[in-house]
């Protein structure tokens, strides 16, 4: 009974740590840490399970304050899976919003909006309303990464009101912070410092130093905007110095860069480089690859220091550093302002044509940044971890199995299955339709839309038979109900018969439009995401024979040689079957391409197409080969960035590649290319056994 009782007072005082840790998390991380730390030994000494997750959670929040991302996530990891084990919906809600916080400053968006997603979707589950704004509020930082700000705006909005509603000042200084931040970066100066100081307010009384060290931030680069440059100094040196105070390594070089701006505006270019290089080594420290591409541009921007060759070498290797950066985490803003700096560059030791060649690329990253399509990839997403709640809604995208009466029934109800045909006809088209519609959005997403025409092409033919055939049948029973009616038997007999035959061909005809839709829903219907031990031999010969003859539909006039070599000594491996199959179903539509385009060029050339696979080590190789017109050496570092294509407008969506790329690095793996100009290109997928 003793050692009960005592069990019982240890944890208690675990859980008097943890909740001591967490309402202090914001204000005071330091001391959180701390707490967190304690509690955590503690539970593990008892094995308390409930004290042990809290303080992971506690703990992985602190990390992420000070910029140890790699140590908070392991320390994430342990706790959702303590949460889940106590089937504590709101503990696991914390924890994705914490791991989506991470993925952000690592700067993998799409990831972050996942976590995040199911963090709000908990939260409404268990009507935990303080956690629904903060996952409201994080959407809205995520979404303004992503310079989507319509729905930045959407989700502040929505997380501050949540926020007022119950008087919770920590989403609401946060929400209040950004809209700020919002209004600032589209001009609204005067809205951004109403904004700014109604947080600073909320954060300096609830002593949220984390907090007011951002706001004093921000509200400096509003006065740098405004060409205040005493006042700009004044607010982001006390920030500089607040985040000192915290240990706030992300906030400390935010603070340093912005008072090398301001520095460069007053003309004092050795202030600015020594601030430029401070903030520099932070961003390093911190894994902050955006933020130290920004600074790399910066200190490679400031007035050159004389016009000699070492000079122009020096500012092309902080520029080259800073363009590695931004293609790794896809900054497009900031890659334009990379391309239009080498240009100027350039230009300023007249190299024309290099000049030249990075101003074609500064207006097409331009371009990119006008569109919609980042916006529509990102909304594609949000989609798509809708439809994941309700999967077996997919099954409406069936046609129904039309089942035809006995010609020799009574003729009116003869007439009246036919219209009933005739209208089920019209629904499956329908249907059909809105079935293609789902595999040319995963054209975007999945690499199908080559499919999608052809067979869309072969299904058209079934279903005009199925319409023709139906109205001529409809025609004849009303001359044979005539011919009934005058009495002429045979006549009547003689339509009922040719009526009937009529009704065999559409049966026939929907049994084969049933088929091919069936086929295309199975090659469009979502995936769970779950890896699975699976034969890539197989996998690899079934995406081939399926883009083969998915273009064969489509153009009758295709043909190409097909050599196959498969390794058979390759064990199963563990990956997302359906996501590599999109990856070969991708490369092998591409070779298909560039092989039949060389056609056209060449009389008596033959499209050859290679597919390998082979165990290397403990490395599973998958190899697509062409003979086509091989990939130019100018582009050859552009294909797998989003939206690039070679093809005419219209004909690709210059997502296939960078998608495959995608998928094939989530497994681990690695995408890569080697080509020869006139010769052809093979694409090598690199994935691990285990």
């Amino acid at each position: 009974m003793n050692n009960e009782s005592e069990i019982i007072n240890q944890q208690n005082v675990i859980d008097n740590l943890n909740n001591e840790a967490w309402k202090y998390r914001v204000q005071d991380s330091a001391q959180a840490l701390k707490l967190s730390k304690k509690a955590v030994l503690l539970a593990v000494a008892i094995n308390y399970t409930k004290g042990k997750a809290e303080g992971y959670r506690g703990l992985g929040f602190s990390y992420i304050r000070l910029s140890q991302h790699k140590k908070a996530n392991a320390l994430l990891g342990k706790s959702l899976s303590l949460f889940k084990h106590l089937e504590d919906l709101q503990g696991q809600s914390d924890v994705y919003e914490y791991l989506g916080i991470i993925k952000r400053s690592l700067g993998d968006y799409r990831t972050s909006l996942e976590f995040l997603f199911t963090s709000l979707e908990l939260r409404k589950q268990t009507k935990y309303l303080e956690g629904e704004s903060l996952s409201c509020y994080h959407l809205g930082v995520t979404y303004k990464y992503l310079g989507n700000y319509d729905k930045a705006l959407n989700y502040l909005f929505e997380s501050l009101s949540i926020a007022q509603t119950i008087h919770y000042w920590v989403s609401e200084s946060y929400a209040l912070n950004l809209i700020g931040l919002i209004y600032s970066e589209t001009g609204a100066f005067a809205k951004a410092l109403k904004y700014y100081h109604q947080s600073l307010k909320l954060r300096i009384e609830a002593g949220d130093k984390w907090g007011e060290a951002g706001c004093l931030d921000n509200i400096g680069l509003i006065y740098f905007k405004l060409k205040d440059c005493q006042k700009a100094i004044e607010f982001c040196t006390r920030s500089l110095t607040t985040s000192i105070e915290i240990n706030d390594k992300k906030g400390q070089g935010n603070s340093l860069f912005h008072l090398g701006d301001i520095s460069r505006e007053l003309n004092n270019d050795d202030e600015a480089r020594k601030y430029g290089n401070k903030s520099l080594k932070i961003r390093r420290e911190i894994g902050d690859k955006k933020g130290e591409a920004e600074i790399l541009l910066f200190l490679a921007e400031l007035p050159a220091r004389g016009l000699n060759q070492r000079h122009k070498e020096t500012l092309l290797g902080l520029l080259g550093k800073a363009l590695i950066l931004g293609h790794e985490v896809n900054a497009l803003d900031l890659l334009s302002k990379i391309h239009f700096s080498y240009y100027s560059l350039y230009k300023l030791y007249e190299c024309f044509k290099d000049a030249l060649s990075h101003l074609e690329l500064f207006i097409e990253f331009e371009k990119k940044l006008h569109k919609e399509a980042v916006s529509e990839r990102i909304q594609n997403l949000e989609i798509t971890h809708r439809a994941e709640q309700s999967k077996n809604e997919a099954e409406i995208y069936r046609l129904r199995n039309i089942e035809l009466v006995e010609l020799y029934e009574e003729s009116k109800r003869q007439k009246e299955k036919i219209e009933e045909q005739k209208r089920l006809v019209e629904e499956s088209f329908i249907e059909l339709k809105s079935t293609q519609k789902q595999l040319v959005q995963r054209e975007k997403m999945a690499s199908l839309g080559e499919l999608t025409a052809g067979i869309a092409h072969e299904i058209q033919n079934p279903l005009n038979f199925v319409n023709n055939f139906s109205e001529v049948s409809a025609e004849m029973m009303d001359e044979m109900q005539k011919e009934f009616v005058a009495g002429n038997k045979e006549e009547g007999v003689a339509l009922a018969l040719d009526i009937k035959q009529n009704l065999d061909k559409i049966l026939h005809h929907g049994k084969r439009a049933d088929a091919i839709v069936k086929g295309m829903l199975m090659h469009s219907r979502s995936n769970s995401g779950v890896k699975e031990l699976t034969n890539i031999n197989a996998l690899a010969d079934e995406y081939l024979r399926l883009a083969y003859h998915g273009l064969r539909a489509k153009d009758k006039s295709f043909n190409a040689i097909l050599n196959t070599d498969y390794d058979e000594t390759i064990p199963k491996i563990n990956i997302i079957s359906q996501d590599m199959g999109r990856v070969i179903l991708n490369l092998i539509t591409n070779a298909f391409y560039v092989v039949d385009e060389k056609k056209q060029l060449i009389e008596g050339f033959e499209p050859t197409i290679w597919l390998n696979t082979k165990k290397v080590g403990d490395k599973v190789l998958i190899s697509v080969k062409d003979n086509g017109n091989g990939i130019p050496q100018k582009i050859i570092d552009k294909i797998f960035q989003p939206f690039f294509t070679t093809k005419p407008a219209g004909q690709g969506t210059g997502l296939g590649l960078s998608l495959s790329y995608d998928i094939v690095k989530a497994h681990g793996g690695e995408l890569k290319v080697n080509t020869k100009e006139d010769e052809g290109s093979e694409f090598v997928i690199n994935l691990p056994v285990a």
